[in-house]
Formats: C-alpha cells, structure tokens, sequence
C-alpha cells in the first residue's frame, strides 16, 4: 500500500497508508516534502513506543536539546519532553477540583522565547483523557499571506520582543519561574529557509511588544496581528484518539492546548527537532539600549 496525503481543509494533512516504521526512501522523501508543503501532518492508529516515536522523528530532522526547563525532560530520554498536567494524575469525581480545567496553553510557537526556536516537533498521545485535551493549529504563511496590504507594508522591518516571563505570568507556562530565561528580540516576518515563504513570526503567548512603531501604535497593531492571527477559523483542531501523532513545522506553524478537566489524566510526549538557523538574539529584560539596536 503507498503513502497517500490528504489536505485539510484548514492548516496540515492526514498521513496513511504506509507502514511508518518501514518506509522505502521514496515514501521518506514524500513524507519530507508533504511536511513542507502542508506545514501540519496528521498520523493516526500508529503503534508507536518512546524507540519508535525518536525513528520516526529521524525522517524530518535530528533532535534538539533537551528542553530548557528540567522537569519537563523524560526521566530516561532527556531529549523527550512530558507533558502532563496535573503530573498526568486524576482525582476523584467527588474532588471539588475535578472538573476544573487544565492543561490550557494559548496560541504559541514551541520556544519561540529562544533565540534558536525548534525547526518542528512530533506529539504523541500516550494518555488520552475521555474528554477534552483537543490541540489546534494555525498556519502563520496563511497568516501573513492573508494580512491587509497596508498591514504587510506598515510591518515590514519591524522586530518583535518574544518572552518566557510574559507567558508564564499570564499563566501560559505552568513550569519554572517567571524570569528563569531572557527575553529574546524577532524579526516580525520570517521567510522559510527552505520554502522561502514568509510567515507572521506571532506568538501571542509570548509575545511581549513590537520594536519599531512608536509605543502605542506599536500596542495596538500587536493587538491586531494576534487578533487577526488566532482566527480558528483557519485552524485545525485536533480531537485525540490511542495511536495519534501530529507533526509540525514550527517556523510556520502555532498551535494551543484546549485543556482538559482535572479528573481526567494526560500525558503527551514531545520531540523537537534541531533549528536550521538563529531566529533572534537574547536581550537583558528589554534593556532600551538593546532594542534601540535592534
């Protein structure tokens, strides 16, 4: 049976007909160049394990580091990230918590606070909750293809100020503390080094302000590339079943975590790949000396 694509019709494409584990160096060079092409892939009924999750990761890139905060690294993979609210544990239907949700994370890009973001990442289902924990994706070359003209030319040029503190402060990140990493400096358009289609470099999680614009102005059209960016019209939204695994290109791609109830556990594990190349540089806490230079 051959490999077969099938566009959604928002961001990404489904993946089948092939076994994953085996496939024939055509089938790998496809699969490369659907990941490009469609910027979201979309696996199901894969019986994949921590071994065969890392092969198949191989097929888009090396692995990156380990992730920056610690308690998120697998305990025996170091490279694997856990993601587990909650520490992947239920409470009882009769706690008092048990339908509060968790697990939320807003629109983002996967360390986009870094001045080297992850070139993509592979997230895997290991324990679906019985209701809930859907994750969405977003195309940002959708994005900016879809911007105003006026907006695509009042952009140009202009930086922006990405923040791990900014998120974490407003609850977006559940791990670490508020200013454990440095803020790091973007450009606000970035071309795809393989593709060389531009995309809105936006983050909303983690965005913190805009070099370039005067302040206000700067606010504001912030506001408005986040607001115009995060249109779930134009997302896929992603309903989790044993066996799923999603890989993403994360230099054109957001996505967020919908949540879940407490008294359900999850658990997803998350590969990222190694960057191509340095996105930004790291700023002392937005020191205007640094920025001006920007």
């Amino acid at each position: 049976m051959s490999l077969t694509i099938h566009p959604t019709e928002a961001v990404g494409a489904f993946v089948s007909g092939a076994d994953m584990g085996d496939l024939t160096r055509g089938e790998a060079s496809e699969l490369y160049r659907a990941f490009l092409e469609y910027g979201v892939l979309i696996f199901k009924g894969l019986k994949l394990g921590v071994t065969e999750h890392i092969k198949l990761s191989k097929l888009f890139g090396e692995m990156d580091a380990p992730h920056p905060l610690e308690e998120l690294r697998h305990k025996d993979v170091p490279s694997l990230t856990v993601l587990a609210a909650n520490n992947g544990v239920p409470v009882p239907a009769d706690d008092p918590e048990a339908d509060r949700i968790i697990g939320t994370i807003p629109w983002h890009a996967d360390r986009i606070y870094t001045s080297r973001p992850i070139r993509g990442a592979l997230l895997r289902a290991v324990v679906i909750p019985e209701k809930g924990g859907n994750t969405g994706w977003i195309d940002t070359a959708r994005v900016y293809r879809s911007l105003p003209y006026k907006i695509k030319c009042k952009i140009q040029g202009v930086s922006i100020v990405h923040s791990y503190e900014t998120a974490h402060r407003s609850k977006s990140m559940v791990k670490g503390g508020a200013g454990i990493l440095p803020e790091t400096i973007h450009p606000l358009i970035v071309v795809h080094p393989e593709t060389n289609l531009p995309a809105l470099n936006i983050s909303p999680a983690t965005a913190k302000t805009l070099v370039g614009p005067p302040e206000e102005e700067g606010r504001e059209l912030l506001d408005y590339l986040i607001a115009f960016a995060i249109n779930e019209d134009y997302a896929y939204i992603h309903e989790w079943e044993a066996g799923d695994l999603v890989a993403w290109d994360n230099f054109r791609a957001i996505h967020r975590a919908y949540g879940h109830a407490k008294r359900y556990p999850r658990v997803m594990h998350s590969l990222a790949l190694s960057p191509e190349m340095t996105l930004g540089r790291e700023i002392a806490n937005g020191a205007p000396d640094q920025l001006a230079a920007a």
